[in-house]
Formats: structure tokens, C-alpha cells, sequence
């Protein structure tokens, strides 16, 4: 391979990113949404969530992904020692099938397997890594995305009223109009 093939841009270290949104969203009673940019990342900031790049890798003129297969399987391993997982700790299952999982497949992104390769909660948000390639199969992505938990789990308050069947849709509108593409380098704000 040649030194463009190979090209690897690292951004962020995904387990320092991690530590930062465990101690911010983890505060006890911490019910506003953080002003992303404070933790000390690259995020792509779209409000209610947030996306973190974290590496983009040049696929392979066949348009094999792989590229971050390390520093995913890493990244994903760390988490679950550090945060949970594996067959003993509250880590997740996003199905790629509906709801949030369904928009970022749509977008591109890889399901390696089941379960979706990591989810964990933290507080009221959900933390996803996902690993994508774009439509060209030219640019592989791994980034981790911050989104509230209703919309990988909808919990009702008091279900069968007429305010939770509002809530309900809300949270299906928010999450549908959501924006799970982003690129690098991030553009300029007023751009």
C-alpha cells in the first residue's frame, strides 16, 4: 500500500473522552445538557447531542473496511473494563433494525455483530461508538455519539396518558430529524 491508502488522522483519544463525559454527565442530579465543547474535544455540537470524532482512515482501493479495527476493538475493550459490558454490567443493545440504529445504518454506519458493538448510559444519554464508511467507500469513521436515552429506550412516566403519548412523539421527531453525518476536518462555525 501506498503512504495515501494507509492515511490515518487520529483526533481524539476515545477512553480520555470517555473519562470527561463520565465526569460531566455523571454528576448526581446534573439534568442540563452540557455545553459539549467544554469537555476539550472536536465535537460536531448540535445541541440536545453531540458527535465526537474520533479517527478517519482512508479505506482500501477494494473498499474493505478495517482500518480502525484496532482502535475500535481497543477502545471497545477498555470501555467495557472501565464503564461495563460483557455478560455483567448494564452495557446496552441498539438495534440496528429501528430507531436510532436505523438511522445510522441508513447513514453508513457498520454493525460488526450482535449486540451493536458499544452502548452505555450515563444518566439520561446514551454514549454509542459507531464505526462508519461513507457512501463512495472512500473514508472510514470511528466516532462516539452522545444522544439522550430516550431515544434508544423510551421509558414512559405514566403511559397511556395523553402528555406521554406527546412525549412519545416528540422524542420519535427529535430523534428522526437528528444528524448522524459529519466529516473532517469540522468546518469553520460560520461556514
Amino acid at each position: 500500500m501506498t503512504g495515501i491508502e494507509q492515511e490515518e488522522t487520529l483526533i481524539s483519544d476515545g477512553l480520555s473522552l470517555m473519562n470527561a463525559v463520565e465526569r460531566v454527565l455523571g454528576r448526581r442530579y446534573s439534568e442540563k445538557t452540557p455545553r459539549w465543547a467544554d469537555l476539550g474535544f472536536p465535537v460536531i455540537d448540535r445541541g440536545s447531542y453531540a458527535i465526537f470524532p474520533l479517527a478517519v482512515v482512508r479505506t482500501p482501493r477494494n473498499g474493505d473496511s478495517g482500518g480502525t479495527s484496532d482502535m475500535r476493538h481497543g477502545l471497545r475493550r477498555s470501555c467495557v473494563h472501565f464503564f461495563g459490558g460483557d455478560d455483567f454490567h448494564a452495557e446496552m443493545e441498539l438495534d440496528p433494525e429501528e430507531g436510532y440504529g436505523r438511522k445510522l445504518v441508513d447513514a453508513g454506519a457498520l454493525v460488526t455483530g450482535p449486540p451493536w458493538e458499544c452502548l452505555w448510559c450515563i444518566k439520561r444519554f446514551a454514549v454509542v461508538l459507531v464505526h462508519s464508511v461513507d457512501q463512495p467507500r472512500t473514508l472510514e469513521t470511528l466516532a462516539l455519539h452522545i444522544v439522550p436515552m430516550d431515544w434508544i429506550r423510551y421509558q414512559p412516566l405514566n403511559s397511556g396518558t395523553k402528555r406521554e403519548a406527546s412525549r412519545y412523539r416528540r422524542v420519535i421527531r427529535e430523534r428522526e430529524a437528528a444528524d448522524v453525518v459529519w466529516s473532517w476536518p469540522l468546518s469553520a462555525p460560520d461556514e
